[in-house]
């Protein structure tokens, strides 16, 4: 983040900019706001399983991206970490 590595040169004004919050969660280092991203914390078990049977019913990956509020390489991540394809 551009306003992080302006910051940095000035320890008076990166303490402040330390303790800003972003939604709640304090920025890391990278200016990213911690583990907000992750997809286990914006999914459900339920939701996976979900997600994984309308894929295998056959809704295409572009599909259930915005459905489900994830990239499509989120998507992509998660079919392939729960080992799931679609036989054609």
């Amino acid at each position: 983040m551009e306003l992080v590595r302006r910051y940095s040169n000035r320890t008076d004004l990166l303490e402040r900019l330390a303790e800003v919050r972003l939604d709640g969660h304090a920025l890391t280092s990278a200016g990213r706001a911690s583990g907000v991203w992750r997809v286990r914390d914006r999914l459900t078990d339920d939701e996976v399983e979900r997600l994984i049977a309308d894929f295998l019913a056959g809704t295409s990956k572009r599909e259930l991206a915005p459905q489900y509020g994830l990239s499509l390489s989120s998507v992509k991540n998660l079919l392939r970490k729960h080992g799931v394809r679609r036989i054609n």
